[in-house]
This record gives C-alpha cells, structure tokens and sequence, in this order.
C-alpha cells in the first residue's frame, strides 16, 4: 500500500514500522504509562463500541473495498474493526509513536499485518498523494486538532474521487453511550463533563464555518444517537 504515501515520507514510514516500545522517538516511560492505560480503557469499556460505528461507516458511507485512512487511530481498535468487517485496506495513523507501537502490538495479535499499516504523522501535513485515499474516518481525534480548516484541507485533499469521510465523536448508540458513561463516572466523575465541553466546542455552527474556509462545500452532518459525525464527500 506504500505507494500511496510521499517518497519523502518513505524512509519515515519505515521507521516507524520498524520500532520497538524500548525505542520509540522521545520515549518516555510516563509516555508509556499514559498510552497503555488508555489502551486498557479502550480494550475493556470503549470495546463494544468499535464493532457498532464500523458497522455503521460502511452501511452510510457505501464504501467497502479500498484504502482508509483512520486518522488519530490510538490504539486502531477502530481500524480493527473496520478491517475485520469489510475488504478495506487501512493506514492507522497518529501523532503518537508509543501509541502506534500499541497499535501494532494489536494489529499483530489480530493477524493484519497484511491489511493495516500504523504510520506516524501530522493530520495538518498528511504523508499522502493527492486522491489516493477512499475513506477517511476518525473517532474522538478531531477534538484536539490545532487547526480544523487546515486539517480538513489535508484531509479532502488526499481523499480520491467518490472518497467520503466519517469523522467526528460518539459511542454507536445511546445504550453504548449510557452504558461506558456509568462505568467511566467510577474512574472519573469528569468523564462526562469533559465529552459535553469537547462536543460543545466543535459543535455543527463551528464545524460548518470551518469547511466553508476550507472552501469545502459537499458534506453532511450526521447528529444522532450514533454521535456527531461530519461526512465530507469528493
């Protein structure tokens, strides 16, 4: 699949795939700590939800052969799942080297190696060819993108004629949503707090004055009991 991505961003790629956990860029013990608690909590509570959005991706987006891109994979949980449900191809991609060694760690055990790649970068400079991405999804990253317009730029720039995204932040449906709310209020009575700041923060009005700077005008917004969710079409 590399042939998609950048020649400059070739040797990075390599890299990445070639790291350990003891070797990881800037490796941090704390780093680790973080990322594999988090990873806990993405195997344990969050693990019914990943089956139920991939579902609903490839019914709503009609997109089931391809490449993806699951931008701000973590530990690919979503990435898995999509690619145990369909015939897709996927770059898990994150800002994170510990968290893509996590995701390779999983993408091992799962046996797809062959059809999920982890790959390191910047949503806000993607290490891809222009229209050579059929799918972009992301659950609960686009939260913590510095720039919107910018990444929805990058975004929609790799995305091939026909592409569509899946973007945004939810938990499948309102049982999920309920359900992983009662168990994380015992790890964190803020957790529910902290969803509704970030979901106010990128709430529709902002999300649609960001794609009209973006110059970006075919899209859909999906808000439902599945979550929010910004479906841009190319």
């Amino acid at each position: 699949m590399t042939h998609i991505i950048k020649d400059e961003k070739m040797n990075e790629l390599h890299q990445t795939e070639q790291k350990s956990g003891s070797d990881c860029e800037k490796y941090d013990p704390m780093d680790e700590q973080k990322a594999r608690a988090f990873d806990k909590t993405a195997s344990t509570i969050f693990a019914p939800i990943y089956p139920v959005i991939a579902d609903q991706i490839l019914e709503r987006t009609h997109i089931r052969k391809g490449t993806v891109l699951d931008a701000g994979c973590g530990p690919a949980h979503l990435s898995m799942a999509l690619a145990q449900a369909s015939d897709l191809r996927i770059y898990a991609f994150d800002t994170s080297p510990m968290m893509l060694q996590i995701a390779y760690e999983h993408i091992t055990d799962a046996g797809l190696v062959r059809r999920i790649v982890p790959v390191l970068g910047d949503i806000h400079d993607l290490p891809f060819e222009d229209g050579t991405i059929d799918l972009v999804v992301s659950r609960g990253s686009w939260f913590f993108w510095e720039d919107l317009q910018g990444a929805f730029r990058e975004i929609y720039r790799v995305l091939s004629p026909g592409g569509v995204t899946y973007i945004g932040g939810g938990f499948g449906n309102s049982a999920l949503k309920e359900a992983i709310h009662t168990a994380m209020a015992e790890k964190d009575p803020e957790f529910s707090k902290g969803v509704s700041n970030r979901m106010m923060r990128n709430n529709p009005d902002r999300i649609r004055g960001e794609l009209e700077k973006a110059e970006i005008r075919s899209y859909e917004l999906i808000q439902d009991d599945s979550g929010f969710w910004l479906m841009m079409k190319k």
